[in-house]
């Protein structure tokens, strides 16, 4: 099931990246599309601006200086506008001394050389034209402009005419190449706008995925939590009428087994009893006593635990176990080496609990210390103000795999242990905030530890 829901939610990450991807080359496409356009608006500009010059030039027909001034006229007044920068005339078929980079211009000329550069804010755009071969004084009778009958120059000689055009810049029948330089910064301008606002709506729009993929992937984690809440719930409520039926079938069992110890120990102790009788009733004795003491632990381990804390020297606690568990220690002949901090360590917690676990913990340590050793418990207050109690022996120790399950029900490497005992310990540390360890003592043997968590 995690693999699954893993793959599902890798599978919405890229719907939403691909997604996200598609919005950003749609972007992409309107903004190159928008740049062309601008390309496109300038080309027109620049056509619109070469027709109407060309317009111009052929329709006056009588070359000369007064043609070539109207025409410089025509391009001052295109520059005029602002939006050409400059505009100029070349003759294409340049011979002789009329030939030149630019016959006439109007504007910022260096602009018009192809060898400039005209810079990222401009635009150069080169047209051409040409001039028909009647371009000039072709007509019949010494007249002027073939195609209008002569109309121009009566009374005048050919040769005049002739003399005229001879000292304009133009020529008939040659082809003449127009460059405009136009400024673009305007254009660059709204461009640029456009860019940044498609940015941002891609920033955007990344931006709304990703909360849309977070709130759904929010959302789905919301309901698997729920899903497995309610799973723990039930089973926690199954494990709780387990237990409650346990520990009635525990005490069930406790008083009929009294019973049957009560009439083994009156035949033990009948005088009529054969000395064989008075062993086996021992034996039955021995075992009601045995069964019983595991289901004492089991109630205790299974009943409710609710402490009432209070302030407790735990030097005085762990001297009065000490006189508890003297009978124990002097059938190995143990000592209990009790340390503890000046001014003793004290802590808040329940008594009867408190001492329960130690009691564990201390009868543990008893059962595999070596003979005539030292069971050392030391009582503290770190420098984080936390209190902390351990318990060392020189035992064989635990071994590393069994390490994680200690503090489990049932679980015991001690001969004759139930395995009750250090998950007491760990119930009644956990229902006080504390948490209850084990590490490996240096030079042998093992420290069992109660330590202070909450604040």
């Amino acid at each position: 099931m995690p693999v699954r829901h893993s793959t599902l939610h890798w599978s919405l990450v890229l719907v939403f990246l691909l997604l996200w991807l598609g919005f950003a080359a749609w972007q992409w496409h309107e903004l190159s599309h928008e740049r062309q356009q601008a390309e496109e608006s300038l080309d027109r500009q620049c056509k619109t601006a070469h027709h109407l010059l060309v317009s111009s030039v052929i329709s006056h027909r009588r070359l000369g200086p007064s043609f070539d001034a109207m025409v410089q006229g025509s391009l001052d007044e295109i520059v005029k506008s602002g939006e050409i920068l400059a505009v100029g005339i070349m003759d294409e078929n340049g011979s002789g001394d009329k030939a030149g980079p630019f016959l006439l211009a109007a504007g910022d000329t260096p602009a018009l050389d192809s060898a400039t550069p005209v810079g990222a804010a401009r635009y150069r755009w080169t047209g051409k034209f040409s001039l028909s071969s009647s371009f000039g004084p072709v007509g019949p009778g010494g007249g002027f402009g073939g195609g209008f009958g002569g109309g121009f120059g009566r009374g005048r000689g050919r040769s005049q005419v002739e003399a005229e055009a001879d000292l304009s810049r133009f020529q008939p029948g040659h082809t003449y190449v127009t460059t405009f330089v136009l400024d673009r910064s305007d254009v660059d301008g709204r461009l640029l706008k456009a860019s940044r606002l498609r940015i941002w709506l891609v920033v955007t729009a990344g931006l709304i995925l990703l909360l849309l993929a977070v709130a759904w992937l929010v959302t789905v984690r919301l309901m698997e939590v729920r899903s497995r809440e309610r799973v723990l719930q039930s089973e926690a409520e199954h494990l709780r009428e387990m237990g409650q039926a346990a520990a009635g079938l525990a005490h069930e069992t406790r008083n009929p087994l009294g019973l049957v110890r009560g009439w083994t120990q009156r035949l033990a102790q009948a005088a009529t009893s054969s000395p064989e009788v008075q062993q086996q009733a021992r034996t039955v004795m021995e075992e009601c006593d045995r069964v019983t003491a595991r289901i004492n632990q089991f109630l205790s381990f299974a009943k409710p635990c609710k402490p009432r804390c209070e302030s407790i020297d735990l030097h005085s606690l762990i001297a009065e176990l000490a006189v508890i568990l003297e009978p124990d220690l002097e059938a190995k002949q143990l000592t209990i080496e009790n340390r503890a901090d000046s001014p003793p360590a004290s802590a808040n917690v329940d008594r009867e609990m408190f001492r329960q676990a130690l009691f564990n913990l201390v009868s543990n340590a008893i059962a595999f210390a070596p003979r005539d050793g030292v069971i050392e418990i030391v009582a503290l207050r770190g420098n984080d103000g936390k209190v902390r109690i351990e318990i060392a022996d020189r035992g064989p120790g635990v071994d590393a795999d069994a390490v994680a399950s200690l503090f489990t029900p049932y679980y015991t490497t001690r001969e004759g242990g139930t395995g009750l005992g250090l998950a007491i310990v760990k119930r009644i540390a956990r229902a006080h905030g504390w948490q209850a360890g084990y590490r490996p003592r240096a030079g042998g043997g093992s420290i069992f530890y109660l330590v202070e968590t909450n604040d």
